[in-house]
């Protein structure tokens, strides 16, 4: 695969360095659209108002800032400073409360505190050893009240491969800069290395790369039913439609069984 990315855990400076100047510049995280997954998350979940969710890991807090806005007591864990630091920002700017820990998704040491937890927009399977993923599940049952839910948003790989283009190469703008993102695959294409090449005007180049396992609904079902959780459903977008071969998104809604 090229980069050795054991080597380096890269979402360590990545969400603090590169994440926003690369993605926010190119638009998908829009107000509407966060109110759009924040209904949805609300929703699903059908919890009464007061009940204590974690967002983990919460970013820059899009979610978590709609869903306290609906009387939900939010609390939004990160190892970015930066994006903790965004998250305090706009809380203040809406209002509303946030409880904000910086910490590792395979740190956290809450014990039957939740009565949900959310991990949104592909934020799960960062890590080189899998065992280290599965210990992230077994961290957020463990956060969970008995029965507690459990949302889980993953890119579908089925549809991530049937648009990509046969090159593996993506070319778009951010701002003033071009972006270039280089995809390679490893393991029966189960691991993804993406090089991101960012081009100034003038010229200057910069790299950066992220790595993430991407999971079939079967390998994922074997995960979270051996990390202590049954599926109650699955959907393939925000909109809330069943889940199929090439939905783009596969959305898990689970519960805590032990």
């Amino acid at each position: 695969m090229g980069y050795d990315i054991t080597k380096s855990n890269w979402f360590e400076n990545f969400f603090d360095k590169y994440y926003l100047p690369i993605y926010f510049k190119k638009g998908i995280f829009s107000e509407a659209l966060a109110k759009k997954e924040a209904d949805f998350v609300a929703k699903v979940l059908k919890l009464p108002k007061d009940s204590k969710i974690l967002d983990l890991p919460c970013g820059q807090g899009r979610h978590s800032i709609m869903l306290a806005q609906k009387g939900y007591a939010m609390t939004d864990v990160d190892l970015s400073k930066t994006m903790l630091s965004l998250a305090k920002k706009l809380a203040k700017e809406k209002r509303v409360d946030l409880r904000l820990i910086r910490n590792d998704m395979r740190k956290i040491d809450f014990k039957n505190e939740f009565d949900a937890v959310i991990n949104m927009f592909s934020s799960f399977g960062y890590f080189v050893n899998e065992k280290d993923n599965l210990r992230v599940l077994k961290n957020i049952n463990r956060s969970l009240k008995p029965e507690g839910k459990f949302l889980l948003d993953l890119l579908n790989k089925d549809w991530f491969f049937n648009k990509l283009p046969a090159s593996g190469k993506i070319w778009w703008k951010a701002g003033i800069n071009y972006i270039l993102e280089e995809a390679s695959f490893g393991g029966k294409k189960k691991l993804w290395l993406n090089h991101i090449i960012i081009i100034s005007p003038a010229g200057k180049i910069k790299h950066t790369y992220t790595y993430m396992r991407l999971y079939s609904l079967l390998e994922i079902k074997n995960y979270l039913e051996k990390t202590g959780f049954k599926i109650l459903k699955i959907y393939g977008d925000y909109k809330g439609n069943r889940f199929i071969h090439l939905s783009p998104r596969l959305i898990i809604l689970a519960q805590k069984v032990k």
